[in-house]
C-alpha cells in the first residue's frame, strides 16, 4: 500500500501544475491523457513486483531463520523415531486393523502413550484383546459394517439433514458397535485375575451401551441397508403418495404407449415409443405431422427431424406426476429431518461420537493384539522412572529380542488394513466435501515384500534372526557396546530404542517366552545414529561437525527434559583425529549419563571401553554406573555372531573383518604388517589380537562397502530402465516398420492398378502387331523386358532398335519377330548395392540392396529391422531410386 501510494503521488502532483498551464489543444490533450495512463500502469506494476520481492525476502528470511533455529526436544524425539524406523514398524500394526477408523488410528504412524498410566493401559487393553483372542472371540468380524460416521453426526448437529446414505453408514456402525461390545461382555472370565485383565478392555467398550436401543431398527424401518433409499413404509402418506405415482404412470404410459402405436400406423412417427422430455412423458413425431395430434411440444431433436409432443388428453395425468413427486421429495425430506434428529438424540450425538472414538480404539486394540501373536510376542513389565534406575527389579531386561522389522520377511505376509468401510459414501449431504473421507494407502505396500527366504510359521523357527540379551547389570546407566563392525552393534541399538516405544504403545514384545522383559517408560528416546549421516546436515558441515551438532543439541534436550530419557548414541566421537575423538566421546557418555535415565554407545575408543573397567595403568576409576557389552565374533570363522556378551570389552577385528569381506589378501596382509609394528613401537607385545588400534581401517572398510552397495543398486536400476527403453523401442520399430511396409504395399498395388489402366487404354488403341509391340516396349519400366517365350516382364535391359524394321532377317528360329529390337540383347540387369529395390516376394515393397551375388543369382535386401535373400529375377527397380 505504502508503495502504491508513493507511485501515485507524482501523478497528483503532475495534475496540480497541469491545472495551472494554458489549456493544450484537444490532440495534445489526448496523447497527455495516454502517456498518465502509461504511466500509472507502470507505477503500478512496478509497485506490485516491489511487493512480490518484499514477500519473497521475507519467506527467504523465515526459511534462514528456521535453519538457524534451534530444534526443539520434541522435534529431536521425532527424528529419533524415524531413525529407530518406527514408521515401518506401525506399519505392520496398521496391516491388522480391520476397518478405516483404526487404519487411521495409527495413520501415518501408532499412537505413543502420553503418560506412564496411558502406556499401562494400552498395554492392559492390548492383553486383554490377546486373551479374548485366544479363547476364539473377538474376531475381525464381529467390526463389520463400521463406518467412520463422525462427519455425518457433526454435520447433523450443525443443523444439516442427513441423507439416506449416511443414516445407512450410521445403522450399520450401530449393528457394530452391539457385536463388538456384545464379544467383550460376554467373555467369561474364570478367576478374579482374568475379571481384572478384561476390566481395561471393557471399560474401553463400555461408550458402546450408550446408543439407544431404538435406533437402528428405526432407521432400517425407513432406510433400506445398505444402499439408503427411503422406504414406502416409512410413512403412511409416503406409501399413499408412491403407490398414486406408480397408478398416475401406469396409466399414462398404457394412454401413451396406445396413442404412439396409432401414430406409427399411420406413419406420423418413427416408431411406438414413449420418451420423456423437461420431466413430462411425451410421443416422438415427425416434424411434418406434429399438428395431426392436439397437444403440447416440449422439444426437438438436434436435426429437427423430430419434435417430441405431449398428448392434450396426457396433460392431466403428467401434471399429477409432478404433483406427486413434490410431495414425495417434501415427505422424504421430513422422513429425513425426523431421523436426522432420532440420531442426534438428547445429547447432540455424543453418544454415538463416543461409540466410533471407542470402535476405533478397540479396533486399534484387536490390531495390537494380532500383531503380538502374528510375532509370537509377550507383554513387557512397564516400570516408572524418576530419574535413575536404582534396583535390579527396575532395570532394563530385554531377554532374547527379535527386531521385528528382521522378522517380517521371515513371517506369515501381513494381511491389508482397513478393508471394512473402504467403500465408504461420501456424501452424507449433498454439500459434503469430496475430502472428508479421502484416506492414503499405506506406503508400505505389504504385498511387495521381499521373498527371497522362505517364510516360517512362528518367529522361533527363524533362526537366522538372532536374538540379542539387552540385560545391564543392576544400577546401569551408561552401556558401551564394542566390538567389529557389521557385528550387530547398531542393530542392536535399534533393537533397544524400539523395544522402548513398542512398550509406550502398548506393543507386545517379541522376547525369550521363557522370561518377562521389563523396560522403563520413557517420555523421550534420543538418538544419534549412522543413518543420519550426511554432508549436508546443517548447511553444509562435515560428518564430524553435524554429528557433533546434534550430540550438543541431544545434551540440551536431555537437561532440559523432566522426565525419563534414554539417550543412543553410534561411535560418538568418529570422523576425526582418534586420539581427540576418543576423548570426546569418553566426555560426551559421562555428560549424557548425568542427564538422561540410561545413556547407549556403540563405539571402537579404548577410552570409551575404559568408563567401566578403568585404567589402572593411568590411576582411573571407572565411572559410576557404566558397564560394557561386547558383540562376539568366531575366529574360528572369521565372522561375528551377533550376540551380546556383558560384562566384557569386544575387540574391533577390523582385519579379520576385511578379510571376510573380500579385502585383496596382500592388502590385509600389508596392513597387519604394519599394525604390528606399531603395537611393538608403542611397547604391546606383538602377538596379542589383531585389530585392536584399527577401528579407523575398519570404519573406512565398512563405509567402502556402502558405497560399493549403493554403486550397485544404482548400476542395476540403470539396467532396468535400459531393459525397459529397449523393449519400448523395439516395440515402437516393429510397429513403424509394419506401418511402412502396408503403406508400400498399399502404394504398389496402386501403381500396378494404374499401370494396368494406362496399359489397357494403349493397347486398345493399337491395329497392328508391329505398334502392339511397340507399345508394350514403351509401357515396360526400367529395368524389364517382355520375354518372347512366356509373355511375361523380367528384369532386363530393352533390345536396341534396328534402323530398318522392315528387314526380313529380324526373325528367329522359331519364327519370332525382332522387327522392333536389335538382335543382340546388352547385359541383364543388376541392381547396385545401396540401391532402392522392389521385392515381389515381400508384396512389392521397397528394400535397400545389401549386397548382390550374380553367380547365385541372389540380392540379400534389408527392410528396417529385417535382412533378408531374394532372387535377382524377384527384384526390380523403383523409377528414380536405382
Amino acid at each position: 500500500m505504502a508503495s502504491t501510494a508513493m507511485a501515485s503521488a507524482p501523478a497528483l502532483a503532475l495534475a496540480g501544475r497541469a491545472s495551472k498551464l494554458k489549456r493544450p489543444s484537444r490532440e495534445r490533450v489526448a496523447s497527455r491523457r495516454s502517456a498518465a495512463t502509461t504511466w500509472r500502469l507502470s507505477a503500478a506494476r512496478a509497485s506490485n513486483a516491489t511487493m512480490a520481492l518484499d514477500v519473497q525476502d521475507d519467506e527467504e528470511d523465515d526459511d534462514e531463520e528456521d535453519a538457524r533455529r534451534e530444534p526443539t526436544p520434541e522435534e529431536l524425539d521425532a527424528e529419533a523415531r524415524v531413525l529407530l524406523q518406527w514408521p515401518e514398524l506401525s506399519a505392520q500394526v496398521r496391516a491388522f486393523t480391520a476397518t478405516t477408523l483404526g487404519y487411521r488410528a495409527c495413520d501415518p504412524v501408532l499412537p505413543l502413550g502420553a503418560n506412564f498410566d496411558a502406556s499401562r493401559r494400552l498395554l492392559a487393553e492390548t492383553s486383554a484383546a490377546a486373551a479374548l483372542r485366544a479363547k476364539g472371540r473377538f474376531p475381525r468380524e464381529a467390526f463389520e459394517g463400521t463406518r467412520d460416521i463422525r462427519p455425518w453426526v457433526m454435520g447433523a448437529a450443525r443443523g444439516r439433514v442427513l441423507s439416506g446414505g449416511s443414516l445407512a453408514d450410521i445403522a450399520t456402525t450401530s449393528a457394530a458397535a452391539k457385536a463388538v461390545g456384545a464379544e467383550v461382555r460376554a467373555a467369561a472370565t474364570e478367576t478374579e485375575a482374568e475379571t481384572r485383565a478384561l476390566a481395561s478392555l471393557r471399560e474401553l467398550a463400555a461408550p458402546l451401551g450408550s446408543i439407544p436401543e431404538t435406533l437402528e431398527p428405526e432407521i432400517r424401518r425407513c432406510i433400506a441397508v445398505p444402499g439408503g433409499t427411503v422406504r414406502d413404509d416409512a410413512s403412511e402418506k409416503l406409501r399413499e403418495i408412491r403407490e398414486e405415482r406408480r397408478e398416475t404412470e401406469t396409466a399414462l404410459r398404457a394412454m401413451l404407449l396406445e396413442k404412439a402405436n396409432f401414430l406409427a400406423r399411420k406413419n406420423f412417427a418413427e416408431r411406438a415409443q414413449v420418451v420423456s422430455r423437461l420431466g413430462r412423458e411425451c410421443i416422438p413425431m415427425k416434424a411434418g405431422a406434429q399438428s395431426e395430434m392436439d397437444g403440447v411440444v416440449l422439444g426437438a431433436s438436434g436435426t429437427g427431424a423430430t419434435v417430441f409432443k405431449e398428448p392434450a388428453e396426457a396433460t392431466p395425468l403428467n401434471n399429477r406426476l409432478m404433483e406427486l413427486a413434490a410431495e414425495e421429495e417434501e415427505e422424504t425430506e421430513r422422513v429425513l429431518r425426523a431421523l436426522t434428529k432420532e440420531v442426534l438424540g438428547s445429547d447432540r450425538g455424543e453418544a454415538l461420537l463416543n461409540a466410533t472414538e471407542a470402535l476405533a480404539k478397540l479396533d486399534l486394540a484387536a490390531a495390537r493384539a494380532e500383531h503380538a501373536e502374528w510375532l509370537s510376542a509377550k507383554p513387557p513389565r512397564l516400570f516408572r522412572v524418576d530419574d535413575k534406575i536404582e534396583n535390579e527389579a527396575d532395570a532394563v531386561r530385554l531377554p532374547g529380542m527379535q527386531h521385528p522389522l528382521l522378522l517380517q520377511p521371515r513371517l506369515p505376509s501381513l494381511p491389508r488394513g482397513g478393508k471394512v468401510g473402504e467403500d465408504e459414501e461420501v456424501d452424507g449431504w449433498e454439500s459434503m466435501e469430496d475430502d472428508a473421507r479421502t484416506k492414503e494407502r499405506d506406503p508400505l505396500d505389504v504385498e511387495a515384500l521381499e521373498e527371497e527366504t522362505p517364510r516360517v510359521s512362528t518367529r522361533f523357527e527363524a533362526t537366522d534372526v538372532v536374538p540379542v540379551d539387552f540385560c545391564p547389570p543392576e544400577n546401569t546407566s551408561l552401556v558401551a557396546i564394542t566390538g567389529p563392525n557389521t557385528g550387530g552393534k547398531t542393530a542392536s541399538l535399534k533393537a533397544l530404542g524400539l523395544a522402548l516405544l513398542m512398550a509406550r504403545a502398548g506393543l507386545h514384545l517379541p522376547t525369550d517366552a521363557r522370561e518377562t522383559a521389563a523396560v522403563p517408560w520413557t517420555s523421550r528416546v534420543l538418538a544419534d545414529l549412522g543413518d543420519a549421516q550426511s554432508l549436508d546436515l546443517d548447511g553444509g558441515l562435515s560428518t564430524f561437525s553435524a554429528h557433533l551438532t546434534r550430540l550438543r543439541r541431544i545434551l540440551a534436550a536431555a537437561r532440559d527434559t523432566r522426565d525419563a530419557v534414554v539417550v543412543l548414541l553410534d561411535e560418538p566421537g568418529g570422523g576425526t583425529d582418534p586420539s581427540e575423538g576418543a576423548a570426546l566421546a569418553a566426555a560426551v557418555l559421562r555428560a549424557s549419563a548425568d542427564r538422561s535415565t540410561l545413556t547407549v554407545a556403540t563405539s571402537h575408543y579404548e577410552e570409551v571401553k575404559a568408563l567401566a573397567e578403568g585404567s589402572a595403568e593411568n590411576a582411573i576409576a571407572p565411572f559410576p554406573g557404566a558397564a560394557n557389552a561386547a558383540v562376539e565374533f568366531d575366529t574360528a570363522t572369521l565372522r561375528p555372531t551377533y550376540r551380546l556378551l556383558w560384562g566384557t570389552s569386544g575387540e574391533s577385528n577390523a582385519l579379520a573383518v576385511a578379510r571376510g569381506l573380500g579385502l585383496e589378501e596382500a592388502l590385509a596382509d600389508a596392513a597387519e604388517r604394519r599394525w604390528r609394528r606399531g603395537r611393538a613401537t608403542n611397547g604391546v607385545a606383538a602377538d596379542t589380537d589383531a585389530g585392536e588400534d584399527l577401528a579407523e581401517l575398519a570404519s573406512a572398510l565398512e563405509r567402502e562397502r556402502d558405497v560399493q552397495e549403493v554403486r550397485a543398486a544404482r548400476a542395476l536400476e540403470a539396467l532396468e530402465r535400459a531393459k525397459d527403453l529397449h523393449a519400448d523401442v523395439t516395440i515402437r520399430g516393429a510397429a513403424r516398420l509394419s506401418l511402412r511396409t502396408s503403406l508400400a504395399v498399399d502404394a504398389a498395388a496402386q501403381r500396378g492398378a494404374d499401370g494396368v489402366a494406362e496399359a489397357q487404354n494403349v493397347l486398345a488403341a493399337v491395329a497392328t502387331r508391329d505398334k502392339l509391340d511397340a507399345a508394350a516396349d514403351a509401357l515396360m519400366p526400367d529395368g524389364w523386358i517382355l520375354d518372347a517365350a512366356s509373355g511375361e516382364a523380367v528384369p532386363g535391359r530393352r533390345r536396341r532398335r534396328r534402323r530398318d524394321p522392315e528387314d526380313r532377317r529380324s526373325r528367329d528360329d522359331d519364327g519370332v519377330s525382332f522387327d522392333s529390337f536389335d538382335s543382340v540383347d546388352e547385359p541383364a540387369w543388376v541392381p547396385r548395392v545401396g540401391s532402392t529395390v522392389t521385392v515381389r516376394r515381400m508384396g512389392d515393397a521397397e528394400a535397400e540392396v545389401v549386397d548382390v551375388d550374380e553367380l547365385a543369382g541372389e540380392v540379400v535386401v534389408r527392410m528396417g529391422s529385417i535382412t533378408s535373400r531374394a532372387p535377382l529375377a524377384g527384384v526390380s527397380p523403383v523409377v528414380g531410386k536405382y
